[in-house]
């Protein structure tokens, strides 16, 4: 990703380096629609094990920060994987159909890159200015409360 889309960098090491590997795990997936139907299966459960270790990343990170988006960024979190857990359903049933190629090849780039662009570069933003404060290493405070 890194070569392709710079204005997809966030410019934090840990979370540039999920989202590759997730465009990674998607590439593959899609090179797998072109492949023997049994190829699919094994590479969206590889996407699925990278999307959900970078979506859990994610909101340890906001939660820990209290960042204030948290919930928002949360929400757009289970929508995705919602879409996602069913074209994975759909998969099972009904294999590499065309719809789901098409989510395969459109739509969840679009909403990766969407999100990055619109959610999590806010994120980066806002974890930059920890960093330059001093304070990216110590959890925030608020008086005892966490919100979620």
């Amino acid at each position: 990703m890194e070569d392709r889309e710079p204005e997809l960098l966030l410019n934090n090491e840990l979370l540039d380096g999920q989202h590759a590997e997730i465009f990674r795990c998607l590439d593959a997936l899609a090179k797998a629609f072109d492949g023997a139907a049994a190829e699919v299966e094994p590479a969206i459960a590889a996407l699925a094990d990278a999307l959900v270790t970078h979506l859990a990343t994610e909101e340890r990170i906001m939660d820990d920060a209290l960042y204030p988006e948290r919930a928002r960024h949360r929400s757009a979190h289970e929508l995705f994987m919602a879409d996602f857990l069913q074209l994975r359903a759909t998969l099972r049933e009904d294999g590499p159909t065309p719809e789901a190629r098409e989510w395969v090849l459109h739509r969840i780039p679009e909403w990766l890159r969407f999100h990055i662009t619109v959610n999590d570069f806010p994120l980066g933003v806002y974890l930059a200015r920890r960093i330059a404060k001093g304070i990216a290493n110590r959890p925030a405070t608020d008086g005892g409360r966490r919100p979620s």
